[in-house]
């Protein structure tokens, strides 16, 4: 048996011009989550992350916190959705949302029901099939690659996680969305891989984070 670690990534710079990038917070949530990982004694053979520049910026976190020096391998297939073309598509977006947290998550839910409609496939660089078909393939990788006892942490976002989850309890959009809403920046979700199939263990653990800094964008 083997375990995937699917971390998601620190606080991002929500309503900067920049989003992919860490926040200050988002640096120290990456490097305690690596400590707790240490400290559970994991010991991953590999870190896979996508190419977002604040995927990256955990996985390095994350080493950091464990002492470990590993060469990433970076797959595309972790990417997260393009959530800014989700909400830019509706035909009355909320001129607030880019600024507000909370009304961004609105608009988004409004968007992705629309996304996922598959009746608008051509507004969109990528239609949801198109993205949970590249997600279940890096799920699928990942565990191929692992051998019998090994470990390995992926570093993702939250629409990927979330879907990898609802696949794994054989759920569709309403669970995807419902997971999707409540994962947590460095959020753990364990998975185990073997000759019995692939299962999720555990998702979206967040106690190594103190309540304070426990954040959602």
């Amino acid at each position: 048996m083997s375990v995937l670690y699917l971390v998601r990534h620190g606080q991002a710079s929500f309503g900067t011009d920049d989003y992919d990038r860490l926040s200050v917070l988002g640096k120290d949530q990456s490097r305690i989550t690596g400590e707790h990982l240490a400290a559970q004694e994991v010991a991953p053979v590999r870190i896979i992350h996508g190419e977002m520049l604040r995927q990256r910026q955990t996985a390095e976190g994350i080493q950091a916190g464990l002492g470990i020096g590993l060469d990433p391998h970076i797959d595309s297939g972790w990417n997260e959705y393009r959530a800014w073309e989700l909400t830019g598509a509706l035909s009355d977006p909320d001129p607030r949302a880019p600024k507000d947290s909370t009304i961004f998550q609105a608009e988004l839910e409004r968007g992705a029901a629309r996304w996922a409609s598959g009746d608008h496939d051509g507004d969109y660089t990528e239609s949801f099939t198109e993205f949970t078909t590249r997600v279940n393939t890096a799920l699928d990788d990942a565990c191929a690659a692992m051998s019998s006892g090994e470990s390995t942490i992926v570093v993702s976002s939250a629409g990927a996680i979330a879907w990898t989850a609802a696949r794994l309890l054989g759920g569709g959009f309403d669970q995807w969305m419902a997971f999707n809403r409540v994962t947590v920046n460095t959020g753990i979700t364990r998975i185990i891989t073997g000759r019995s199939g692939t299962s999720l263990i555990s998702f979206n653990e967040h106690g190594h984070q103190i309540p304070e800094q426990v954040t959602y964008r």
